[in-house]
């Protein structure tokens, strides 16, 4: 599940994987791990291609679709909607 936390280090590392890995200690990391990462990375990729305006109607029904099953809440869709970089 996408959470505010995990979304919060996504964004501390302006959703760059090696600089999370690189950062963390003993190889662990207590908010989330390379599955959180790699789920999160998907999403905003699906965001960023709808933002650049490549998406089609089914394409954004089909993330809103993601976002509901795969983010907490309503506020973390929101924050996860408003990341750019």
């Amino acid at each position: 599940m996408i959470t505010k936390e995990k979304l919060e280090r996504y964004k501390k590392f302006k959703g760059d994987v090696d600089k999370w890995v690189f950062s963390q200690k003993d190889g662990a990391d207590e908010v989330m791990n390379g599955a959180d990462w790699s789920e999160i990375d998907k999403l905003m990729q699906r965001l960023k291609i709808e933002k650049n305006g490549f998406a089609s109607q089914d394409y954004r029904t089909e993330t809103e679709r993601v976002m509901k099953k795969t983010v907490e809440s309503g506020e973390a869709i929101k924050m996860a909607k408003e990341m750019d970089f």
